[in-house]
């Protein structure tokens, strides 16, 4: 058994032979990755998700600058892996925590350290499985890289992350067959958790009349969007997913799986009452079914223990104003990108026998191969750049330096999805109705383009039956593993963009600790998406062609 230790040390020697973070801080952490029976949500106890044996997984905090070293143990009995959500990676993809995309993840009862260089970013992220269900049974936490210096506009910080919490594990409630029977939810069926307890019991947030705090928002849903409000009080908005942007005004935030804002939030100037905040869990693909969908729950802002509540009057939703990305303009000004090349995808369902559906953009099912993606990338020499060698069940698309990408997206699929990007972010350039989506009794989604400065992200909801306009460019060598952030990911709602692979033949070289972790699982390093050479894919389980006849 390789002790915890070995393994920092061996990535504390990588750390101090990198010219550009020889001299950074650092953060070290040890994760012990295991399970725990408890109650999380006050009503039910089974198997949780856990790290050094306790929940909820203490947030990570940080300064810009530092790097994270993260020594992971996997004490799980199948493998496991950590991702940074949001995080950048210059030329270190191996660390980003995609299983059989960037790296082959941990074995049980091994060791790995991942290392996380902030340099480059500041703002709300957050750390999560990304091994099958293992983000939904509770391995996630945020991770927040504050400002070096403290910004003079506010003078405290508050963190408020949200989770959905079934009150069984994803195998045993069978998520994916239970969406599909929309009609038949189960009574308790997906609970929040604020702040990692049930969602109408977490601990008040305490406000100083006068002050004026930055508050982080952080959705770690994997199921439902989320709404909050702090009635009686200004929001501005003047973040999102680590992307500064102009203040901007809103009632509440609308928020999906995955993502995170900052608000501004100035405190009352006495203490005369408490107020609550309000969260709202829903999902437009169940049916309204009261008490059971949407869910309700509320929070404390509380000024004074001995205030009495300040009792606001209801409002209905579609009199305020929701945070929408189109409507923020980045901080730094950076323009409306050109488009050199525009990528067309699809969002399909499709349900064969026992109604276990598949979503997918285009014709096949996104699974994994056989080599980790990153590996064929950085082996198949000039051959990297023909998509074949990646297999047609990784979905690739090989871009080049320098190009500037629209990614078109269309859904006329009846749910909603939150859809991730891996190693960058993108603009947010318009939105509009796609399909017919009254005949499927949904509202539909009104056009929609982003002002001179799009807003970027790295999360965004493409809503049932509309399109989006994404755009980004290509400034480094990174394996881009794009999908949606909801359980459909491992249904096959995914795609893989290899970034100029001759760059990342060039710049990355994979440590050998990461190849001993594949080694250890006999997953072959090297070769197409079969481990073999040229265009022979032999050995490849055919991908999976969706028949929507």
């Amino acid at each position: 058994m390789q002790p915890v230790m070995l393994t920092f040390i061996w990535g504390l020697l990588l750390l101090l032979n990198s010219a550009s973070i020889g001299f950074a801080e650092l953060v070290e952490l040890f994760w012990d990755i295991g399970t725990l029976n408890i109650s999380r949500d006050g009503y039910s106890t089974w198997k949780s998700m856990c790290v050094n044996n306790a929940v909820p997984i203490p947030p990570v905090h940080v300064t810009q600058g530092d790097v994270l070293v993260l020594n992971v143990r996997n004490s799980l009995n199948v493998p496991t892996a950590v991702h940074a959500h949001g995080i950048y990676h210059n030329y270190t993809d191996y660390y980003d925590g995609a299983e059989m995309v960037t790296e082959c993840g941990i074995p049980p009862g091994e060791n790995f350290t991942y290392i996380i260089d902030t340099t480059d970013q500041v703002g709300n992220f957050w750390l999560h499985s990304h091994v099958q269900s293992q983000l939904t049974d509770g391995l996630r936490t945020p991770f927040i890289v504050h400002e070096k210096v403290k910004p003079s506009t506010y003078d405290e910080e508050k963190l408020l992350y949200f989770e959905d919490w079934d009150t069984r594990s994803f195998d045993e409630e069978s998520i994916i067959h239970s969406m599909l029977n929309v009609k038949n939810i189960p009574t308790a069926y997906r609970m929040l958790l604020i702040n990692g307890i049930n969602g109408n019991v977490t601990q008040p947030v305490v406000f100083v009349p006068g002050k004026r705090y930055r508050v982080r928002v952080v959705s770690l849903l994997t199921v439902f969007w989320l709404k909050f409000r702090i009635p009686g009080h200004t929001m501005q908005i003047i973040d999102q997913d680590g992307v500064a942007c102009n203040p901007v005004e809103v009632d509440g935030l609308d928020m999906g799986p995955g993502q995170r804002f900052s608000i501004l939030v100035t405190a009352h100037d006495t203490a005369e009452f408490n107020y609550k905040y309000n969260v709202t869990l829903y999902a437009d693909f169940f049916h309204p079914s009261p008490g059971i969908m949407p869910r309700y729950y509320s929070g404390l802002i509380e000024y004074h223990q001995n205030a009495p509540l300040k009792h606001m009057p209801a409002v209905s939703d579609d009199q305020l104003a929701w945070s929408n990305t189109l409507d923020l303009q980045a901080r730094d000004g950076m323009p409306l990108l050109p488009v050199d090349r525009q990528i067309v995808l699809e969002v399909k369902d499709y349900f064969p026998e026992l109604d276990i559906p598949y979503y997918t953009f285009g014709d096949y099912a996104y699974n994994h191969t056989l080599v980790p993606t990153l590996f064929t990338a950085l082996t198949m020499g000039d051959l990297a750049f023909n998509s074949s060698v990646y297999g047609s069940q990784s979905q690739a698309h090989v871009l080049h330096y320098g190009e500037s990408i629209e990614v078109l997206i269309y859904s006329d699929n009846i749910n909603d999805h939150s859809l991730h990007m891996h190693a960058g972010e993108y603009q947010v350039v318009e939105v509009g109705p796609y399909g017919d989506a009254a005949a499927n009794n949904r509202t539909g989604v009104a056009f929609k383009r982003s002002g001179p400065a799009p807003m970027r992200c790295d999360e965004i909801t493409i809503r049932s039956y509309s399109y989006i306009k994404l755009r980004f460019r290509v400034n480094h060598g990174a394996i881009i593993f794009f999908h949606c952030h909801m359980i459909h990911n491992f249904k096959g709602l995914a795609v893989t963009f290899i970034a100029a692979p001759d760059l990342l033949q060039k710049h990355m070289k994979v440590p050998d600790e990461v190849i001993r972790m594949c080694k250890l699982q006999n997953i072959k390093t090297s070769g197409n998406a079969a481990g073999n050479a040229g265009f022979n894919l032999t050995g490849l389980p055919p991908p999976f062609l969706v028949n929507r006849e």
